[in-house]
């Protein structure tokens, strides 16, 4: 899977979505590209109640996600006064296979660790709508803010033989049917090396506290969700391409709670990228 990810990030890189060129930077243009990412798994866990079964909490790295590919599809189009508007898809190709000394329970059901779990079923992909404008516009800085709106949504599969004894034979947890858009804040910045290449950063996270929201399963559901991302990568310039080498630390931490259910869903990744930028 990691070979056809990158296969496919390849072909995209040539032709798809992401940041652009600001030297270059007019309110009518829109520029478009591609990234692909290596996610190597920090720390992170996954828990799933299902009423009275608690469900056992699982180290990602226990499940075998060491690490995973990803890519990013980016389109932005330029408005007036240095501000742009940006729509991001991001989907990452979890996998990872283990066996365990005993039986795993997660939502319910009661799985056989002895005989092997697999996470690769797992659907995981992000939606963001972003927004950004100048805080410093200088000839070798520029910095600006970001404001965004992010879906995640993720359905976890810990795919095996169900026990006999097992109340439930669900062996995954649909997030995404409680998924709900978050906002984001953050800083992108560049320093200008060269005629041809730049230093580019960016920092960007939220934290939602504890609400109740409009979801019901087994009741209303409780929300909490915190996200960090911290990113710094050397591009240079080819014409209207523009591309990128960089290193990301990302953090997810998804809470849900109803009288059915109790789900909590985190992550922690670091791992290099490359990204391709192109002005039309």
């Amino acid at each position: 899977m990691m070979k056809r990810a990158f296969f496919i990030a390849v072909m995209l890189l040539n032709f798809q979505f992401c940041f652009s060129q600001e030297e270059n930077n007019q309110w009518h243009r829109t520029s478009v590209g591609a990234q692909f990412s290596q996610e190597f798994v920090l720390d992170g866990y996954v828990q799933v109640r299902e009423w009275e079964l608690v469900g056992d909490k699982i180290k990602l790295k226990d499940l075998g996600m060491t690490s995973y590919p990803s890519i990013q599809l980016y389109a932005k189009r330029h408005l007036k006064k240095k501000r742009a508007l940006a729509f991001a898809y991001d989907h990452y190709f979890v996998h990872g296979r283990s066996t365990f000394d005993r039986d795993i329970t997660y939502n319910g059901t009661i799985i056989n660790g002895r005989k092997g779990i697999d996470v690769s079923p797992t659907i995981f992909f992000r939606a963001s709508a972003i927004y950004t404008g100048p805080l410093v516009d200088q000839a070798h800085l520029k910095i600006r803010y970001k404001v965004a709106l992010a879906l995640d949504y993720i359905k976890f599969y810990l795919e095996g033989e169900v026990t006999p004894s097992s109340p439930s034979h669900e062996v995954y947890e649909g997030f995404g049917r409680q998924a709900f858009p978050y906002p984001l804040i953050g800083l992108t910045g560049k320093i200008k090396v060269s005629e041809k290449s730049n230093m580019n950063f960016e920092v960007s996270g939220t934290y939602v506290p504890r609400f109740t929201s409009f979801y019901k399963e087994g009741g209303h559901v409780d929300l909490q969700y915190s996200n960090f991302l911290t990113a710094v990568d050397y591009s240079w310039l080819f014409g209207n391409f523009d591309v990128a080498l960089g290193l990301r630390l990302r953090h997810m931490h998804l809470f849900q709670e109803s009288k059915e259910d109790t789900n909590v869903i985190t992550t922690f990744t670091t791992g290099p990228y490359i990204e391709t930028r192109y002005q039309l």
